[in-house]
């Protein structure tokens, strides 16, 4: 079973579990420190797909967060606050050229 494969299944069986039906998407939340890291799929017409990484930390944490979506080639301005934490949205290519320096978020 390939990974994709893998991904539909597992998907399938948390949502029987959980008594739901079947979903247009999914979502995996991490916490590392005070790092936020939300990661969502899609499910396309017959395959999970367009992964999105979303990425929050404190709002003092907001110049780290800025340098860290530019070195990945990301859009500044679509960063994002509430009251109290910053938010950017990466791509899986823009997540996958960053990912390992995920801790000078630190």
């Amino acid at each position: 079973m390939d990974e994709r494969e893998q991904i539909k299944f597992y998907i399938s069986e948390i949502a029987k579990l959980m008594g739901l039906a079947e979903p247009v998407g999914f979502m995996l939340s991490y916490e590392v420190g005070d790092i936020w890291i939300d990661v969502y799929v899609e499910r396309g017409e017959n395959e999970w797909q367009n992964r999105t990484y979303t990425i929050s930390v404190p709002k003092n944490k907001r110049d780290k967060l800025k340098s860290f979506v530019e070195s990945a080639g990301g859009n500044t301005w679509d960063i994002t606050a509430d009251g109290d934490r910053v938010y950017a949205s990466l791509t899986q290519e823009a997540w996958e050229q960053v990912s390992v320096s995920i801790t000078n978020l630190l």
